[in-house]
């Protein structure tokens, strides 16, 4: 025994005096074999893709400093675990402050305005794109052409302007048969016959998880998968289960809500509890996920994010300065707002290399995804052109020191809208400009120590603001994003199309009911003229409110839509026959 450990003492000592520098090589060695081993598998990606999330709608606080940017009575524990493994980006974008523009963005790593897709029922978007978009590459396309092995899924909402999901890259899909997976099933179980929801499955809040679920469970630990799930919630109609309801009502009551306020099954309430409720119900995907993903120990190989399409739908109101606003926590505005809180939406990001229970202040928007797993995959395949968003692997590594090198000039928001007020606006570094396509008239923010948007600073910053519009007009143009005469131009020849098309439908309708005669043919007449000037009517105030809108100075959303319609019953004679 003592001899061995005189051999032991002696062998220890010739190593450490003869062989360190043997040793140390091959530590080195070991370790660079084990990090080329970890690098050389490919990350799974997981986008969870709320509709209509307001930034404070979650019991997450997105920022650490202002208690407004969390929800006192929503709560969303699966989210608060998403956190505690990753990041919370307190300046996380939307590609437009409406769903379409944003799916449409976040699949293709371009802005809407490259896009020229900027708002729901873009109106200039077929005359720019009518062969739509299937000569872009969407992300799932992407991963597939890396080189990795990659498999795709999505399931729920899709996005009316691009393909179906299984014609752009996504290998397992829940899309309806017929009609692809739009915003219809948001309202029914199955949008082609109206069937309702099942009792235990509203707004497919359970389904949703459950496929995402079972996709990980097939898949994770064979081969690396990409996955987004994009729930319905939290747009209208909102649904949630007879349990998740009542819960919700007994926490609020715990909490000291007046009882009488839930006897009128309308009140705001009954409707904040509700909105909670499906909230809730969503929020358990993030929840399913995690432990799926860790049952299968591939939680540490895996990005999930976790985010939104625009900014609220359900914000609050209140006075400022004798003027009712919307808010979405401390933001102005929410959804179909170009002010912050339609465009900064909840953003918490998980994964290697990113700090757990962080907070990061880069700026980042959706468009960055693609650029991102494109450089995280390994891909092995280039980028196409046109990319605007950059890579966020520097800003997952090092945080609020990171940077993101992306193609486009700055974050541009090109809101070309002929329902809500027109702006454009840029984003670079800490500062915001703003501009109103109807009036030219320009704000300027610290969105870093101004979020709230509360100090225009255009007026003692001219240089500044100058210098943003030059780079934010030469990307425009460059990218042929659309001037807003056009969208009005494109607005009133649309309508005016439409109602040729119900003239003309009218006239063969009628033609053939004469031909066949029936016994009660004044009343079916009648019918076909009432819904004929029922359409041109709703066209006509359609072209009322863009006028109202192309003739006005305002940058909130003002009620033109009532005075439209106030203006044209007024002045309509209904046509005969």
């Amino acid at each position: 025994m003592e001899q061995g450990r005189a051999l032991a003492g002696q062998y220890d000592y010739e190593f450490n005096t003869q062989t360190l520098m043997k040793n140390t090589f091959y530590v080195l060695f070991l370790a660079f074999v084990c990090s080329a081993w970890s690098a050389s598998k490919a990350p799974n990606f997981i986008i969870i893709y709320i509709d209509d999330l307001g930034y404070a709608d979650t019991s997450v606080q997105m920022m650490d400093g202002d208690p407004r940017t969390r929800h006192k009575f929503i709560q969303t524990p699966g989210l608060e675990r998403l956190a505690e493994m990753g990041a919370r980006f307190n300046a996380g974008y939307a590609p437009t402050p409406t769903c379409t523009g944003s799916r449409l963005s976040i699949q293709f790593g371009k802005s809407s305005a490259r896009m020229q897709y900027r708002n729901v029922f873009d109106v200039l978007s077929p005359i720019q794109r009518p062969n739509g978009y299937d000569d872009e590459i969407t992300m799932a396309e992407m991963l597939k052409a890396s080189g990795q092995n990659y498999v795709t899924a999505m399931f729920g909402k899709g996005c009316s302007a691009m393909s179906r999901a299984d014609q752009s890259g996504y290998d397992v899909t829940d899309e309806n048969t017929t009609s692809g997976n739009g915003n219809g099933h948001g309202h029914w179980w199955n949008p082609n016959t109206k069937e309702p929801f099942p009792k235990d499955d509203p707004k497919r809040l359970h389904s949703l998880r459950r496929d995402s679920v079972a996709f990980i469970n097939e898949y994770a630990g064979k081969q690396p998968f990409y996955l987004m799930v994009s729930h319905y919630a939290a747009h209208i109609p909102f649904m949630a289960t007879d349990k998740a309801i009542e819960r919700n009502r007994e926490r609020w009551l715990e909490m000291g809500g007046n009882p009488e306020e839930l006897v009128n099954e309308k009140s705001k309430a009954n409707k904040d509890i509700l909105y909670a409720a499906m909230i809730e119900e969503m929020d358990m995907t993030v929840g399913g996920i995690i432990d799926a993903l860790k049952a299968k120990e591939e939680l540490g190989n895996t990005y999930i994010i976790f985010t939104s399409d625009n900014g609220g739908g359900y914000a609050s109101w209140r006075e400022v300065n004798g003027v009712n606003q919307r808010f979405n926590g401390p933001l102005q505005g929410g959804k179909r707002s170009m002010f912050e809180g339609g465009l900064r939406v909840p953003t918490v990001i998980a994964g290697p290399d990113i700090e757990p229970g962080s907070e990061c202040s880069v700026p980042i928007v959706q468009w960055d995804f693609l650029p991102t797993f494109h450089d995280l995959s390994g891909s092995s395949v280039p980028l196409g052109e046109g990319i605007d968003g950059g890579s966020l692997r520097d800003v997952f590594v090092r945080g609020n020191q990171g940077t993101v090198q992306r193609g486009a000039p700055g974050i541009i928001h090109h809101y070309t809208c002929h329902y809500h007020p027109p702006i454009s606006s840029i984003i670079i570094g800490d500062y915001r400009m703003m501009k109103q396509l109807v009036t030219g008239e320009t704000k300027l923010f610290n969105i870093i120590e101004d979020y709230e948007q509360v100090h225009d600073l255009s007026a003692s910053m001219p240089e500044k603001v100058a210098s943003m519009e030059a780079v934010r007009q030469q990307y425009v143009d460059e990218v042929d994003g659309g001037r807003i005469e056009q969208v009005y131009d494109a607005l009133y020849d649309l309508m005016d199309e439409f109602s040729r098309r119900a003239r003309v439908s009218y006239e063969s309708q009628l033609a053939q009911l004469k031909a066949e005669n029936p016994a009660n043919l004044a009343e079916r007449k009648a019918a076909l003229l009432a819904e004929m000037n029922k359409t041109l009517k709703r066209n006509v105030m359609n072209k009322e409110k863009t006028r109202l809108y192309s003739e006005s100075n305002v940058w909130k959303e003002v009620p033109y839509a009532d005075e439209a319609k106030k203006t044209i019953e007024a002045t309509w004679i209904d046509l005969t026959e």
